[in-house]
């Protein structure tokens, strides 16, 4: 829904020119320059973030909303936390987890990991200790010019380049 919609009567408020809300590339949110470290009011605001329709971001609640500045990805993937019978966990910084999709993931500019994650609405920057616990699953054609994941038996060459975040 557009910033500038209505639900029933009241119109939504934009606390954007009041509020500077960002999230930078380790996952931290900071409103006007102070980090959000207050453990629930971290997690609410992470369940609060929607997609806009031009690729911003934003929170929004009832009748308010604000924008929120990505540096880099939204989300961060802290760590594999083991198998859910096949399939390979992620922890992200919001502490949720869910199974890791191979198809959704390559290595972005920089040789940074990132995968698709809330069912493929957002994007997730491997953190260190997430891409050194992957890393046991990249596999290489023998010439070390295509890698692969080897998960379960099957091999996802993995993608490189700016992917469509």
């Amino acid at each position: 829904m557009p910033p500038d919609s209505n639900e029933g009567d009241q119109p939504i408020f934009d606390a954007t020119p009041y509020l500077r809300i960002v999230i930078d590339k380790e996952g931290r949110w900071f409103q006007n320059d102070a980090e959000i470290i207050h453990p629930e009011i971290y997690r609410f605001f992470n369940s609060l973030l929607e997609k806009t329709d031009d690729g911003g971001y934003r929170i929004r609640l009832g009748q308010e909303m604000c924008s929120v500045e990505v540096e880099d990805a939204p989300f961060v993937v802290e760590r594999l936390v083991g198998d859910e019978g096949e399939k390979i966990l992620i922890e992200l910084n919001d502490k949720t987890r869910e199974p890791f999709d191979p198809d959704q993931f390559w290595i972005g500019p920089e040789n940074v990991p990132y995968t698709k994650v809330k069912e493929g609405v957002f994007h997730a920057r491997f953190s260190r200790v997430a891409y050194h616990q992957l890393a046991r699953y990249i596999v290489d054609d023998g010439e070390e010019k295509n890698f692969y994941l080897l998960i379960e038996g099957e091999r996802i060459p993995i993608r490189t380049g700016d992917i469509d975040r």
